[in-house]
């Protein structure tokens, strides 16, 4: 059985504290440093990795802010674009307006001074047909059923005049 014996129950005891103290003073202090060291660096490291994560999470607002300020100004531009187009478009109806009433208002002016011409060259063979029918009443002397026969010719010569 186990006996105890009181001397070696003091070594034992004396060699324990000696070898406490010795460690206390020679390896505890370097341990306790390396573990308050390692533990700095990982409290450092968490640190660290939580502003990481903040910048990064400030830095994909400023992106969404950036691509939806993009997409605001594409909108924009594409609304800008829409109305030039259709200012571009209202210009060009407008001028082809104005071309059709240019083109209107000369066929109006080249049927007048057409209808001019023509009613000019009719009045030149009414007053023909007038002198030949002052001569022809002059040249004979005229009873009252000649002087007829030759008004009725002289209404046919007008009427197939304006026939032509």
């Amino acid at each position: 059985m186990l006996q105890l014996e009181p001397g070696m129950m003091i070594w034992t005891w004396v060699t324990f504290f000696v070898l406490f103290l010795i460690l206390a003073r020679v390896a505890w202090k370097p341990l306790l440093t390396t573990v308050e060291n390692r533990e700095k660096t990982i409290s450092d490291s968490i640190k660290r990795a939580e502003e990481a994560k903040l910048q990064a999470g400030k830095m994909m607002e400023e992106q969404q802010k950036m691509l939806a300020h993009a997409q605001e100004d594409i909108q924009k531009m594409m609304k800008e674009n829409k109305d030039v187009a259709e200012t571009i478009k209202n210009e060009m109806i407008e001028k082809a307006r104005q071309e059709a009433q240019k083109l209107h208002e000369r066929a109006r002016a080249d049927i007048e001074r057409e209808t001019e011409a023509a009613a000019l060259q009719l009045k030149k063979q009414v007053a023909d047909l007038v002198i030949q029918a002052a001569s022809g009443l002059i040249r004979e002397n005229l009873d009252s059923k000649k002087h007829r026969d030759l008004i009725d010719d002289y209404i046919k010569d007008l009427e197939q005049l304006k026939k032509n």
